[in-house]
């Protein structure tokens, strides 16, 4: 299940990280009825629960939200506000194909955060974040479903939450992926 949460966008970016473990503790409880547990890091900085090996989890944050993703299976989890985007950082990390997709949209602030949250989201569903080469990783999104030519066997959805911001989900459990999955 993939939660958000809509906050003060001028909360600053200092406080976020502490909001969105909060939000995290908040959902644990709920959804899993678990109010002490402990998070350590994977080789690349992605947390885990070591007491709960099947509660598969990912945070994001951006200015103005919250993310936090659920599944019993590995999955990744990214959020941006789109905003004008940077066209250095597109030539440095999109394919060809992906800054075409850019270049040739009605609005390409848009999607340029729809494949850069994709990317984003499947580097931490790999556990590997920032860290993997995320120019390696081509998007298509063909029929508006977005697809991962290198990893196929991935599943990814995407919503746009009130025209403002992207959100990207990568899951490695098919019946997990379907729209209905978001909850504010």
């Amino acid at each position: 299940m993939i939660y958000y949460r809509i906050i003060d966008e001028a909360i600053p970016s200092t406080a976020l990280h502490d909001m969105a473990h909060t939000f995290f503790a908040e959902l644990l409880k709920r959804n899993y009825g678990i109010e002490k547990f402990r998070l350590e890091k994977g080789e690349h900085g992605k947390p885990f629960l070591p007491d709960y090996p099947n509660i598969h989890f990912n945070l994001s944050h951006c200015r103005g939200l919250l993310l936090c993703g659920f599944s019993d299976s590995e999955i990744g989890v990214d959020a941006e506000q789109i905003r004008p985007y940077n066209g250095r950082a597109a030539k440095r990390i999109f394919s060809d194909e992906e800054l075409e997709l850019v270049q040739k949209s009605t609005v390409p602030d848009e999607m340029f955060f729809r494949i850069w949250t994709l990317k984003e989201a499947l580097g931490k569903n790999l556990g590997t974040g920032l860290s993997s080469a995320m120019s390696e990783f081509s998007f298509a999104l063909d029929y508006d479903e977005p697809c991962c030519k290198a990893y196929p066997q991935k599943k990814f959805v995407q919503k746009i939450i009130q025209k403002k911001w992207v959100v990207s989900i990568c899951a490695d459990n098919p019946c997990f992926i379907n729209r209905n999955a978001f909850c504010p």
